[in-house]
């Protein structure tokens, strides 16, 4: 194991609920009611994406509506325990890393600005960058590249149905973030490897070096 590229949302920050309670409030702007378990069902898509995919009236000025909410729930941002370590000991230990998010980079660096993680990873592949984005294989592809990793010795690491995808369809092996999964039955088993903490990914990145 050379590489490890990361999502973001779910995996190194814990944002679910910033996100889905801005998209619930931007909803009821609207007058339409949806319940928490409604919007989680689109949490880890490109957030356009995701209001299409709920027949969302007007998606693009919808987009502009739920990114505006975003900092009224912001006390709900924070990095998962253990992530910085990792980080750290990764990168003091030569591995390459890097990030593939559905964030676009103005929403990455909006996100992150508190959190002073960014400093470990080498290269980043925000939405928009690619023709198609997760669970196309497009960004995963993309990062590897701009990375000149093996994909033989690289892995990806997320939280969702779509990364795993993502992953698979790049052809380099999927570590689910355990730490941020509701659910882990909806993977059917499929994820190559299963990662509690931050502090188990670390130390199996270690040993197969």
């Amino acid at each position: 194991m050379k590489t490890i590229i990361f999502d973001v949302d779910g995996t190194l920050l814990s944002t679910e609920a910033m996100y889905m309670q801005s998209l619930i409030q931007t909803f009821k702007d609207r007058g339409i009611e949806k319940s928490y378990e409604e919007v989680y069902k689109v949490f880890g898509l490109p957030s356009l994406d995701g209001l299409i995919k709920m027949d969302a009236p007007e998606p693009e000025k919808m987009q502009l509506e739920w990114q505006s909410h975003y900092e009224d729930f912001w006390h709900e941002v924070k990095v998962f325990s253990g992530v910085d370590e990792m980080l750290a000991k990764l990168k003091a230990n030569k591995f390459i890393l890097g990030i593939v998010t559905s964030n676009t980079k103005e929403e990455f660096t909006s996100n992150t600005s508190q959190f002073d993680f960014a400093k470990y990873f080498d290269r980043f592949v925000f939405a928009g960058e690619t023709p198609k984005m997760k669970p196309a294989p497009d960004p995963i592809l993309k990062s590897l590249s701009d990375l000149h990793a093996d994909p033989q010795s690289a892995m990806y690491v997320g939280d969702s149905i779509h990364d795993m995808q993502a992953a698979h369809n790049a052809g380099i092996k999927f570590g689910m973030a355990a730490w941020g999964v509701r659910d882990q039955m909806i993977f059917n088993n499929q994820a190559d490897y299963v990662f509690k903490t931050p502090k188990e990914l670390f130390e199996f990145a270690i040993s197969n070096k």
